[in-house]
C-alpha cells in the first residue's frame, strides 16, 4: 500500500519541479551581451593581459620562513606539562586500584587455585 503513495509523491514532485523550472524567465537576454563594441572587448582583453604580466614581473612570492619560535614554545609547553600529567595519571591509577581492591573484599573472596601436583 505504501509503494503507490511513494511513486505518486515522486511523480508529483518531479512534475512540479520541472514546471517551476520551465516557468522561470531568463535574467539576461542574449541581446544584452551583444551590445559590447569591439573597442570595449579589446580594451578589456588588454587590461586583463597587462594586469597578469605586470604581476608576474613585479611581485615575487614571499620566501617561506620555518616557524622555529612557535615549535619551540610548543615543545616547552610539553616539557612543562609532562610531569603534571604523569602525576595526575599516577594518582588516578592509585584511586582505581584502591576501588578495585575494595570491591574484591566481598564475603565471597576469590581463592587462588592450588597448583596441580604431579
Amino acid at each position: 500500500m505504501r509503494r503507490p503513495i511513494n511513486g505518486l509523491f515522486l511523480a508529483l514532485s518531479l512534475s512540479l519541479g520541472a514546471s517551476a523550472f520551465a516557468a522561470n524567465e531568463r535574467r539576461h537576454k542574449p541581446s544584452e551581451y551583444q551590445e559590447i563594441t569591439d573597442e570595449d572587448r579589446t580594451a578589456a582583453r588588454e587590461k586583463a593581459r597587462s594586469r597578469v604580466s605586470s604581476w608576474r614581473e613585479t611581485e615575487l612570492p614571499p620566501e617561506y620562513e620555518f616557524p622555529w619560535m612557535q615549535i619551540g614554545f610548543v615543545a616547552l609547553a610539553f616539557v612543562v606539562a609532562t610531569p603534571f600529567a604523569i602525576g595526575a595519571y599516577n594518582r588516578h591509577a592509585a584511586e582505581v586500584r584502591a576501588i578495585a581492591e575494595a570491591s574484591n573484599t566481598s564475603p565471597r573472596k576469590r581463592v587462588k587455585a592450588a597448583p596441580a601436583e604431579e
